[in-house]
């Protein structure tokens, strides 16, 4: 997916009194894709793939665990450390990409509001020539097609697929946005606009999605010590996997449905679980402890544990001592 253009304004089949519009449209499509696929730290996909490689993980560990009680999986500072990771990172994660805000953060929730708040922009004409497709890809294949009758084509033919002679990327904008306005290809003009409802359908797929409540429960336990008043006006959830893996499916939804439908841009359909660079099952069938060394092991934990027990002494030594030289 790019979030550049190939062609500048000039050259884009758009009469020059709407050009203003096309650049609009153009300049906030471009920053709307660099949120969602291009940014470097906080791109929308990149943190949707990092969060179901967790769920993945998670339910892959689960499966060993459940199958047997005396898994190591199954040891309480293990499943601790795991689930509270898990729980942490995927709170956090829903929390970010529900944000509401005009500030210059990169959340779902801002990119559905611009669009929502910029929607007249998506007309045909912008949708289809915005990047030099032509907007009358008959024309330009009828021109082709007499240019073959001429002999001036050879047995090879190379089909443009951008630019003002692609009629194939241009029938297939024309007919996406056929299905997404609900119009008959008869009936089609330049200044048609894709319906207000498909924003009003992704917004409903937000609030169902659960996310909300999870930022929200975030707001007040996780990301922040939140006091009892604040504790008062959170939802009384229950963290549970379920509740992250229905949360993570609908902003899923509304990515690819912004992404490929309303952008034309391609989404992640088919292609959402990373793919593993290594070997899945290394190292676990291996004991966590050796045969033998739990002794060492009690040792360990014992020799850390002191060494934090004793962190606070002498604080009100220092603390006294200070004020006095002063």
């Amino acid at each position: 997916m790019s979030d550049d253009y190939a062609y500048n304004l000039a050259q884009c089949d758009v009469p020059v009194e709407r050009r203003p519009a096309l650049e609009s449209y153009r300049a906030r499509r471009r920053i709307w894709l660099s949120w969602i696929d291009t940014d470097e730290h906080h791109a929308i996909w990149n943190t949707l793939h990092s969060m179901i490689w967790a769920e993945v993980s998670l339910k892959f560990l689960s499966n060993f665990a459940s199958l047997n009680d005396e898994n190591p999986l199954n040891n309480y500072v293990m499943v601790d450390l795991i689930l509270g990771g898990y729980v942490a990172r995927q709170t956090l994660a829903i929390r970010r990409l529900m944000e509401q805000t005009q500030k210059d953060r990169i959340s779902i929730r801002r990119l559905v509001s611009e669009i929502k708040r910029n929607f007249s922009l998506f007309t045909r004409e912008n949708y289809v020539c915005f990047d030099g497709l032509p907007y009358d890809y008959e024309a330009v294949r009828h021109a082709r097609l007499l240019n073959y009758t001429k002999g001036q084509s050879q047995a090879g033919v190379w089909v443009p697929t951008a630019g003002p002679e692609a009629d194939g990327s241009s029938e297939s904008a024309h007919v996406q946005f056929d299905r997404l306005a609900g119009i008959d290809p008869a009936s089609r003009s330049r200044e048609d606009c894709l319906p207000l409802s498909l924003i009003t359908t992704i917004e409903k797929w937000l609030e169902d999605s659960g996310a909300d409540d999870l930022a929200k429960w975030s707001d007040a336990y996780l990301a922040h010590s939140g006091g009892p008043e604040s504790r008062r006006k959170t939802p009384d959830l229950k963290i549970t996997a379920d509740k992250f893996t229905k949360a993570i499916k609908g902003l899923v939804r509304v990515t690819e449905a912004i992404s490929a439908c309303l952008l034309f841009a391609g989404g992640r359909s088919g292609s959402l679980m990373p793919v593993a660079q290594f070997d899945l099952f290394e190292k676990l069938d291996k004991p966590i402890v050796e045969p033998g060394a739990n002794d060492a092991a009690y040792e360990l934990w014992h020799k850390l544990s002191d060494t934090w027990d004793i962190c606070a002494d002498g604080v009100d030594v220092e603390l006294i001592g200070n004020e006095k030289a002063k």
